[in-house]
């Protein structure tokens, strides 16, 4: 599909072939004008001379010839060629003038003058085309000053209708792209000259506010819902560290609902840190990874009932920093690694970077899908630098935290 040009390079466009189509046309009238003008002189040149004739002949009866002026007082003496201008025939002053060009830069014309006893006269002009080229300069001029003037106006009425049409449009456009989605702040337009474009701002203003409580009935939904199970979990949990008591360690059925318990437990915990805006401004505390992330994969290994071995490899860099967040992060990703990836994981802290890679499962369809959502969206919420990497069937997941 061939590309669209955008609203401005259209108004360009047509503002560029409307300046064209108006100077052509004020190239074109003047020039008519001028030539009519040139035909309407001939005219009266010819039925002056036709006048001044007929005096004339009353005073000297001699024949009327100037240089350029011949008056005939009947048709036989009109020469062959100028007769054959009207076919050989006489014209009629009803027939105004008669040209024709057939000696290099000179004209001739011919036309019939009635005088004032109804007597026919003959008047043939003949004349230099070039002499006429003597006032084309100055009627240039005045043509090349109208083009001008007209390509000022023009020009300036659509840089103004520009600036006040398609500079509002871009401003929508750019508030759109930095408006910050994520807190819903009202949008900071200025008030519209045009009806149309506040009419957009307005729409966009009635959307912004649908949407934003929208979002706040889903925060409200995910914060009250992960809140009340936090009761059931935490009741469930009890229940089966007393089982665990009683009976030495769980097994069957017991075991797997134990372990399903922890994971409501975390996953519950990722959706309260979620909806929680105010979780950056929260204490911090001096952790140390290492003994963080080993913890952690203990506490997996038991709820998975995970029995395959796995590397881990940490130092001693201990960061302020919160702490719940991230023991919610790499549950979520060690979780992930253990359930829909193959055995053979390995883990590598470095000071501030975390790197948790294992060789993706051939039978797993499903894997490495909310759980890995859920850490994107903390860790952007905190700040923090979350990358995945699949490749020579090995998932990679790069956690760097900035205290």
């Amino acid at each position: 599909m061939p590309r669209k040009l955008s609203l401005k390079r259209t108004y360009q466009l047509y503002g560029i072939g409307f300046l064209v189509l108006t100077l052509a046309i004020n190239s074109i009238i003047p020039l008519c004008m001028m030539c009519t003008g040139m035909f309407s002189m001939h005219e009266i040149t010819m039925t002056n001379a036709g006048q001044a004739a007929e005096q004339w002949f009353r005073l000297s009866g001699q024949p009327f010839n100037t240089d350029n002026l011949t008056v005939f007082r009947r048709w036989e003496s009109v020469p062959g060629p100028i007769q054959q201008m009207s076919d050989n025939r006489p014209p009629t002053p009803e027939q105004g003038v008669f040209y024709h060009h057939a000696d290099g830069p000179y004209i001739d014309a011919l036309m019939a003058y009635t005088n004032s006893d109804n007597r026919d006269y003959y008047v043939w002009l003949r004349y230099n085309a070039t002499h006429d080229l003597v006032f084309a300069p100055k009627n240039m001029t005045a043509i090349l000053l109208l083009i001008a003037m007209t390509f000022f106006v023009v020009a300036s009425l659509a840089f103004y209708m520009q600036n006040q049409v398609i500079t509002p449009v871009h401003q929508i456009s750019r508030a759109i792209k930095q408006h910050d989605w994520q807190n819903m702040k009202p949008f900071s337009f200025p008030k519209q000259c045009y009806a149309e474009l506040q009419s957009i701002v307005d729409a966009l203003d009635n959307s912004l506010k649908k949407l934003k409580e929208a979002q706040q009935r889903e925060l409200s939904f995910l914060r009250f819902a992960s809140h009340e199970l936090r009761t059931p979990i935490a009741i469930c949990q009890s229940s089966f560290e007393i089982l665990s008591l009683q009976q030495g360690r769980l097994s069957g059925p017991t075991l797997h609902a134990s372990q399903a318990t922890a994971q409501m437990k975390s996953i519950t915990e990722t959706l309260l840190w979620l909806t929680n805006k105010e979780c950056s401004a929260l204490e911090r505390e001096q952790v140390r990874l290492g003994a963080l992330l080993e913890q952690v994969v203990d506490h997996q290994k038991q709820a998975q009932g995970y029995r395959a071995a796995i590397e881990v490899s940490v130092d001693q860099t201990r960061l302020p920093l919160l702490r719940e967040p991230l023991a919610i992060m790499l549950n979520n990703l060690i979780r992930n690694a253990m359930e829909h990836g193959a055995q053979g994981i390995v883990i590598r802290q470095r000071d501030e970077l975390i790197e948790i890679t294992n060789p993706t499962s051939a039978d797993n369809h499903s894997g490495f899908g909310l759980g890995l959502m859920l850490v994107k969206r903390l860790a952007k919420q905190l700040g923090w630098q979350f990358d995945t990497d699949r490749q020579e069937g090995r998932f990679c997941a790069q956690l760097r935290i900035r205290p």
